[in-house]
């Protein structure tokens, strides 16, 4: 399977704190069946206290470690990169960097509210030649209240990532419940960890959510959100989704 969500370069933002935590990281995302994770850091935290050369420094040493340890877990470099006016510029400025260096960007939308801007930046970004990839949709408030929002989004040619945990309740019943609307709407299209340490809720546990989203959209489907789909994304090749159900349900 292939994780496009993780944070798991040690030191940088609110994931793994060392190396030691990441290598127990890995070995947990083997154990369950995951080959490759794209390490998605905290832009934030990047611009305000690291740097892209020191990520890519940190990522040849973990993979080093994996490969020392025998850990066969490859780990490709991402970031989340969170919504704002500048976003455009700041991927110019090679401050906020796509996913494994391909078309493909994860983007995490404001939490709550809907700012005036957030339709136009993603557009700006959209004009780059770049696919947004909205990172867990089932936790952000905007998407809660007007679903059809994330579906807009789908049919400009965005995709939608949700987190495992989102599937099994790990966020709660709303989220649950909300992440199986967007299942059965044809509006998830990545499924990925969002791991934060090796064990617990935000373990690196990638196929919690598939039998459950199997009994929901198919085994085929289900399978595909960690196999095909995050493969031609990782690849830089494009993605053939369907149209999104869009839902009268608004609150």
């Amino acid at each position: 399977m292939f994780d496009l969500h993780a944070h798991i370069l040690p030191g940088i933002d609110d994931g793994s704190k060392t190396p030691e935590e990441t290598l127990k990281m890995s070995k947990a995302a083997v154990k369950w069946g995951t080959k490759t994770i794209l390490a998605t850091p905290h832009r934030k935290d990047v611009t305000e206290n690291w740097s892209v050369e020191h990520l890519n420094r940190l990522i040849d040493n973990m993979n080093a470690q994996n490969r020392e340890k025998g850990v066969e877990l490859s780990l490709l470099l991402g970031m989340e990169n969170h919504l704002s006016p500048n976003l455009p510029d700041e991927i110019e400025a090679g401050r906020a960097l796509t996913m494994n260096d391909s078309r493909y960007i994860l983007v995490e939308m404001p939490f709550f509210g809907r700012p005036h801007w957030v339709e136009d930046t993603l557009s700006n970004i959209q004009d780059r030649g770049l696919t947004p990839v909205l990172a867990h949709p089932e936790r952000i408030e905007a998407f809660q209240k007007d679903p059809n929002l994330l579906a807009d989004f789908i049919e400009r040619g965005m995709l939608s990532q949700i987190t495992a945990g989102s599937v099994v309740g790990t966020w709660g019943y709303r989220v649950q419940h909300f992440t199986h609307e967007l299942l059965r709407d044809g509006m998830a299209h990545v499924m990925a960890s969002d791991a934060h340490s090796p064990t617990g809720r935000r373990s690196p546990n990638l196929g919690i959510g598939i039998e459950t989203a199997a009994h929901l959209v198919g085994v085929r489907a289900a399978t595909a959100m960690v196999m095909d789909t995050p493969k031609s994304i990782l690849d830089n090749r494009p993605v053939v989704i369907d149209t999104p159900r869009r839902t009268e349900n608004v609150q």
